[in-house]
């Protein structure tokens, strides 16, 4: 079901590697705005997006809204046995795994080396020029697209675990529109919310068209879904009984959170955060629409590089990307590794005491 999402929600890859040759929706509702500049048939294509994508979401969260299973627990229990695949599996489901990463790495290879030639399939001189382009006239995409999504990265992380504490959590009413609300954001294609936001903060009283703050709350709202349904699914395994215990020895709502539940909430933290910096760095669909001369992007120029066969330069900034996105990745991950180093410390002195 994501991969159905987001094949329909794709903007880049279509109009990148078929053109003309193979339109579908988003492009075309792209070319409507940008070329013939006729908003309410851009606005008219992507709302016929909107029945397969709500049918696809409504359906997967049938499908598993009922399901959960409780790990963590107030009580000791027994370590519950652990169901293993059988050889042949084990060995087809890894020959399989290793066939799509050589694929990758392939992919990537072959992008870094388009990166630091001439012409790629012309010219195969080496050359450090496109990096020079990039670090040049492209600089200040750079350095709007790290701005925004730095700012942008803590932001999606807290809102992704405040909002799914709420929903699992919570007992309101409404508790059920604010998930849905929340995570159709995620589910519909990037075309529409970027001409969702385009069309609802383009006039008074809230006009932020042209601003860096409209980019930011599209990857926010857009993205914390992520981190909204890694928090819910953590708490889904977590015993209310340990909630309950320590209101029982009079601790207030807001002190278990604080001391229970937010340390359990960590890792659903720091998966919101590499969620939406990820996305902030390489999304393309909804920002396309939400860009302007005094706020670029990295994606833009590379579509842009693409659509004037500027392929080295497109290459240089992808791998840009790449590598800004696994540094990032990495100290996340190192913070997470830390994290749960203390507090399995913590954990071990307080029980040999």
């Amino acid at each position: 079901m994501l991969l159905f999402a987001a094949s329909l929600a794709d903007f880049a890859t279509p109009l990148i590697l078929a053109g003309n040759q193979f339109p579908v929706l988003p492009t075309e509702a792209y070319l409507q705005i940008t070329g013939l500049f006729d908003m309410s048939g851009g606005a008219a294509l992507s709302f016929a997006l909107l029945v397969p994508a709500t049918a696809v979401y409504l359906l997967q969260r049938y499908w598993v809204g009922h399901r959960h299973v409780v790990t963590v627990t107030g009580k000791a229990a027994a370590r519950s046995a652990i169901a293993r695949v059988s050889p042949t599996a084990r060995a087809t489901l890894l020959l399989l795994c290793s066939a799509v990463a050589l694929l990758m790495a392939f992919l990537y290879a072959l992008l870094l080396y388009a990166s630091v030639v001439v012409a790629f399939g012309a010219n195969h001189d080496l050359t450090l020029s496109h990096y020079r382009i990039i670090f040049t006239d492209g600089l200040k995409a750079i350095v709007d697209t790290l701005i925004i999504a730095g700012i942008g990265m803590p932001l999606g992380g807290i809102f992704g675990v405040l909002v799914g504490y709420l929903v699992a959590r919570g007992r309101f009413a409404g508790r059920q529109a604010l998930e849905i609300v929340s995570m159709i954001n995620y589910a519909l294609p990037g075309t529409i919310v970027g001409i969702a936001y385009l069309i609802a903060f383009n006039d008074p009283p809230i006009a932020l068209t042209g601003t860096a703050l409209i980019i930011i709350a599209c990857y926010v709202f857009r993205y914390s879904p992520s981190g909204i349904r890694a928090t819910i699914a953590l708490l889904s395994q977590i015993d209310r009984s340990i909630e309950e215990a320590s209101q029982s020895l009079g601790a207030r709502s807001l002190t278990t959170f604080r001391r229970i539940m937010l340390p359990l909430l960590v890792p659903a933290f720091f998966a919101g955060l590499g969620v939406v910096f990820i996305r902030s760095m390489t999304a393309v669909s909804a920002t396309i629409f939400l860009v302007s001369i005094g706020w670029s992007l990295i994606t833009v120029r590379i579509l842009e590089n693409m659509t004037e066969l500027s392929l080295g330069p497109a290459a240089a900034f992808s791998v840009f990307v790449i590598v800004i996105v696994l540094i990032v990745l990495a100290l996340i991950n190192a913070l997470l590794r830390r994290y749960r180093a203390s507090v399995g410390a913590a954990a071990a002195g307080f029980t040999a005491a």
